[in-house]
Formats: C-alpha cells, sequence, structure tokens
C-alpha cells in the first residue's frame, strides 16, 4: 500500500467494485465509514468473509462498502493507511486511492485508469430512454437504452452507477458493459420478450449478454419469467437469463429470480467467467410445471459453472471467443433456491426449486472448474435428478472439478422424489485436462428427509451408464472413470434428518422391497469407492431419527405468518393491496387484482418467501 497516497486521498473518496474479503481479525461492523460509529452491535469475526460493492478511504482507513441482509448499507475497516495493515485477504485487491494523473478516478478494480472519468449515476428511465409496460415491443426500447450505456462503457472505464425505478421492463438481448452498478427499487421487475426468436444457434428467449466484461453488480431487482403453452401443449416459461461469458467480477444481491429458468435452462450461465458472486437472493420455481419435465431437463442448474465454448452458452453471439476455459471462483452465499406449491396449506408440488449450481460438461483444457463455494443456503424441493434415466444422479453435480465447497447449507425434501445422491462429484474427462481432481469439501449441512438409500438404482438401465451406480447411493458420491483419481475429501460435522416412518424402503420406483432393503442395508453417507483417494473423512456426522411431522422434520423453520403483497403505482406511490397467509420460505403464486384504475404487471406473484422488510412488491400499470 502506498500510504502516502493513501493519507493524500480526501476522506469520502470512494470506488464501486465488487469482491470479497476474508478478515484475519475481528472488525465493527458499522452505519458508517467512522470509527466513532458505535456500530450495529455485531462484529466481522476472524474467518469470516464479506461480499462488498465498493471501496471508500475515510479517516485513517480503508472501509468495505456491502449490504447487509436487511438490505441497509454497511461499512467494515479493511486496513490502516497509517500502518499500511492490512486486515485480511482481497481478492480483488484495489483500494481507494485518488491518482494523481486521472483527474480524481482512482484504480477502480478492473477498469483501470479512467481517464478522468471518476463516476457517476443514470436514471434508467430518464437518462437512457428506458419504458415499463408488458407490450412485447418495449423489449427492442429497453434494448436500445442497454446499448445506450454499453457504447458509454466503450469509451472510458468511468463507474456508472443505474438507477433502475419501480416498473416493468421487457428486454430481448441487451449487452451489458463494464464498470455498471445496476440498482433496483421495491418492484423493479424485468421480464424476457415473448418473441422466443430463436438466434443462430438455435437459442431462444431473453438473454442479458456479458462478453468478456468486469465489475458489474445487481443489487434490488427481480427477474420474472412468463408462463406459456408451448405449440405441443407443454407447459415452459418464457425464460429470461445473464449469459455472462469469459467475464468476471459480476455479483448479485437481493436480487429474486422468479421462474424464470425454461425448462432445461438457468438463471446464471457463467461460461468461462470468475469472480462471480451470487448473495442474499432468492430462486423461486424452474419450468413450466413439476410433471411437465422430462430428459435432460432434469439436470440443469440455475447457476451454471461451465467452460467458454460455443455449445455451453444460452445466448449466441459471434463476436464470442471460445477458449474452453473454465468458470472459477465463484460464491453463492445466503440465497434461496425454493419451489412453488399450488396453496397456502402447502399441499402439492407446483414448480420444483431449481438444482442450486454445478456443470453436466466438461472440456478439453488444462484446467477445471475450480473453487466454486455453496454457504449459508437453503434448498427446499429441488428438482430430482436421474428420473428416466437421466441426469447425473444427484441435484448438486460437479464433473471435473477441484477445490468445491458446500457448507452451512440447509437442504430440505417436502413433496419432491428421492434422488440416488444429494452431491455427486465425478471425473472422467480424457486429454488434456488433470486427471487429479482434489479438494471437495461437504461440511456443516444440514439434511431433512432426503433419504437416497430409498432409491433402488439400475445401472444397466437406458441413460445409466456410470459404472458407480452400481453401488448403493448415498448422500455423496464420489466416482471417476479409468485412470483417474479424486482425493483430499471431506464430509464432516453434517446432521442428517431421516422420518422413523422412512427408515422403511418403499417401493417408490416398482424394484422389489427386497432390492430396495438391500440398498439400505448397503448404503452410506458417502462413497469414494475406486476414486484412489489417500485423504477421506467423515468426521461428525450424524444421523437423526425424527418423528415424523407432517413435512420434512424442519417445520419450525416454516412458521404460519402473514405478508403484505403491496403495489408500486405509476405515480410511485405504494398502497397494500393484500395480506396474505403464508408458511416462511414456502411459496405458492397468488392472484392479483387491479387496484384504483390500475392493473397489475402480471396476473400472480409467489408470496411466502423471506424479503428484505418482509413485503412482496408488484409494480401495477
Amino acid at each position: 500500500m502506498d500510504t502516502t497516497a493513501a493519507q493524500n486521498t480526501p476522506d469520502g473518496y470512494s470506488i464501486s467494485m465488487n469482491g470479497s474479503f476474508t478478515f484475519e481479525e475481528k472488525c465493527k461492523i458499522r452505519q458508517s465509514a467512522e470509527m466513532s460509529d458505535a456500530g450495529i452491535g455485531e462484529d466481522v469475526t476472524v474467518g469470516q468473509t464479506i461480499y462488498y460493492t465498493g471501496k471508500e478511504k475515510n479517516g485513517d482507513h480503508f472501509w468495505l462498502i456491502y449490504t447487509g441482509a436487511d438490505g441497509s448499507t454497511l461499512y467494515v475497516p479493511y486496513a490502516n493507511i497509517t500502518s499500511g495493515e492490512m486486515f485480511g485477504t482481497d481478492n480483488n485487491p484495489s483500494d481507494p486511492i485518488e491518482s494523481s494523473d486521472n483527474g480524481g478516478g482512482g484504480d477502480n478494480g478492473g477498469g483501470g485508469d479512467n481517464g478522468g472519468g471518476g463516476s457517476t449515476t443514470l436514471d434508467f428511465v430518464a437518462d437512457l430512454g428506458g419504458v415499463s409496460g408488458t407490450d412485447d415491443s418495449n423489449s427492442s426500447v429497453n434494448d436500445a437504452a442497454f446499448q445506450k450505456l454499453y457504447d458509454l462503457t466503450q469509451s472510458d472505464s468511468t463507474t456508472r452507477t443505474i438507477n433502475i425505478p419501480a416498473g416493468v421492463f421487457m428486454i430481448n438481448r441487451p449487452n451489458i458493459g463494464s464498470n455498471l452498478v445496476f440498482q433496483g427499487n421495491n418492484g423493479t421487475v424485468f421480464l424476457g420478450t415473448t418473441s422466443n426468436t430463436a438466434d443462430s444457434g438455435n437459442h431462444s428467449g431473453a438473454a442479458f449478454m456479458y462478453n468478456a466484461v468486469s465489475n458489474v453488480s445487481w443489487t434490488n431487482v427481480t427477474f420474472k419469467g412468463i408462463n406459456f403453452t408451448d405449440s405441443e401443449g407443454k407447459e415452459n416459461v418464457y425464460r429470461i437469463v445473464h449469459n455472462i461469458f469469459r467475464s468476471s467480477y459480476i455479483s448479485f444481491s437481493q436480487c429474486t429470480f422468479d421462474q424464470n429458468e425454461s425448462n432445461g435452462g438457468h438463471s446464471l450461465d457463467l461460461g468461462g467467467s470468475n469472480n462471480i458472486t451470487v448473495s442474499n437472493s432468492t430462486f423461486i420455481g424452474v419450468g413450466g410445471s413439476a410433471s411437465g419435465l422430462s430428459g435432460n431437463e432434469f439436470y440443469k442448474e440455475a447457476i451454471q459453472t461451465d467452460y467458454a465454448y460455443e455449445g455451453g452458452v444460452s445466448a449466441y453471439d459471434s463476436s464470442q471467443e471460445y477458449t474452453l476455459e473454465p468458470t472459477h471462483d465463484v460464491t453463492i452465499d445466503q440465497c434461496k433456491f425454493l419451489p412453488l406449491y399450488t396453496d397456502s396449506s402447502v399441499s402439492s408440488l407446483a414448480k420444483y426449486a431449481p438444482q442450486p449450481v454445478g456443470t453436466h460438461v466438461t472440456q478439453d483444457y488444462s484446467d477445471v472448474v475450480n473453487n466454486i463455494n455453496l454457504t449459508n443456503s437453503e434448498v427446499i424441493d429441488v428438482k430430482p435428478a436421474n428420473y428416466g434415466g437421466y441426469g447425473f444422479y444427484a441435484p448438486i453435480h460437479f464433473p471435473n472439478s477441484r477445490n468445491i465447497t458446500i457448507q452451512g447449507n440447509t437442504i430440505e425434501r417436502r413433496k419432491t422424489q428421492v434422488s440416488p445422491n444429494v452431491f455427486m462429484f465425478y471425473s472422467y474427462k480424457e486429454g488434456s485436462q488433470p486427471t487429479a481432481n482434489t479438494g471437495f469439501n461437504v461440511n456443516n449441512n444440514q439434511i431433512y428427509n432426503m433419504n437416497p438409500q430409498l432409491v433402488h438404482v439400475d445401472a444397466s438401465a437406458s441413460g445409466n451408464e456410470l459404472a458407480p451406480l452400481d453401488y448403493a447411493p448415498a448422500y455423496a458420491l464420489f466416482a471417476v472413470a479409468g485412470g483417474h483419481t479424486m482425493d483430499d475429501i471431506h464430509f464432516d460435522n453434517n446432521s442428517i434428518y431421516t422420518y422413523a416412518s422412512m427408515l422403511t424402503a418403499k417401493n417408490q420406483d416398482n424394484h422389489s422391497f427386497a432390492e430396495k432393503q438391500k440398498d439400505i442395508d448397503d448404503s452410506d453417507n458417502y462413497r469414494v469407492k475406486g476414486v484412489g483417494a489417500t485423504t477421506y473423512d467423515d468426521t461428525g456426522t450424524q444421523r437423526y431419527t425424527k418423528t415424523d411431522d407432517g413435512g420434512s422434520g424442519n417445520e419450525a423453520a416454516h412458521a404460519s405468518t402473514t405478508q403484505n403483497i403491496v403495489a408500486v403505482l405509476p405515480t410511485g406511490e405504494t398502497d397494500v393491496v393484500a395480506t396474505v397467509n403464508v408458511q416462511q420460505d414456502l411459496p405458492y403464486n397468488y392472484s392479483l387484482s387491479s387496484y384504483n384504475s390500475y392493473s397489475p404487471a402480471f396476473s400472480d406473484v409467489p408470496v411466502g418467501q423471506a424479503t428484505s422488510d418482509g413485503n412482496v412488491y408488484v409494480p401495477y400499470i
């Protein structure tokens, strides 16, 4: 650190950038960048990681700026600029130091010299020409607004904050540039075009297009799909996906992905990208309906950690460079992956929860997908795996990967079928990829009612090519092809809860009781047979038998309560239009009605999911 330049930087000088900082000493969390601030009564502890959206210089310290769980802006010091001491490790190590030769722009953590640009704020409607409304023709207008913004980013590296007012904005394929901070408001919603015209790569539907860009953040924005029935009578959604290709330092905080993932699609498609952060965000429902999925639609992920290859993108662009490089350094923290039920009583399942993260292919490249973290998140009634002989045998699956951490999550089954495994990691790609995959940590998770040992697996069935399924299922399965190895495997301190009524096998998949009972007898917490591991453990993992409580065994987390639906009118006024009964984080669709001569932007909205202030906001037009 240049302490002289740091001390000469004016107080209050800030930069917008995304990254994560892991603390090596305790620091107080404050509501302002002032050491005199008494704080919020909480500290950042040793080993804790903060996912920030900006940095500021004030007094004798550099400060991280981030969004708290309740939506408030919080500050924590990360360096002393008098002594030069850093309080931990920064994955995007640029500081808010005003440069003497850039007119005040400073190092923006990825844009480089900004030519005096500094930072500026724009309004998506007033300054860029965006328009709210559900007419599909609005998608070309809003794409043009994003293009205007994209063109601005090509001339300098100014950090631009874009305020997006409440409203419903249709898009098709807008280009996203670098150094952008998208700030939504309560009731900011993007919808995808309903034209569904396929591109030259045969990809249809709306997509935000990122191609080799950096430093982009989204906060408090909803991305919503539109239900429809296709020409073959199958239910689906007009999707809206973020196609993030060979890009870095992209973050999403307090965002909602509302039924935006089409049958066999994704919400975030990461192709050869790195340093992606998703925090305090909610993913609700996947595809047209729980009964309508088939084939490979069962194993597509909400957040796909893929390679930079043509067949992996969700939207084609002729300027994409297919280098085959893998995605790496992805953090998903304090997120919710929720299903959609038919009613407030949670009597049946309308849509599965999306599978959180993973990939289902590999490429001939010198490295593999690596450093993927799913932490402190909630997964309920996730889309099951391997029904109809398809899929990768577990809702969370990674082929050819290393340094995968799944920690502190709650994974719960209520209405879905049981999958043969909960987690599956396997190494099989020949070519220039490394054949030794290491660093798998599945620790401190709470798993309710998943019971993979209740599934009989027939490895000879069509589509079930992987030999490891000759072995009985397990909560975590590690498997390799010939000549490959996996090591440094840890399945530790997990708590597994099973109903007393489900210790006996049931004839769920038309196999005999004897076959299924043998699977129960042979199963274990995890399986590492034949992977060549020398370091593997299952320390502290406990299984518990719970009395059947009519749900998943985790009913205390789903208390009955009420939730307000708030209309956001074109005038900016807000009014409560309904108060509904819900069970916490067990969402269902609520039908909306007109209000004061205004109509809701869409006919129904999910309710029940936790929000920053407890309300669900709907734009009216």
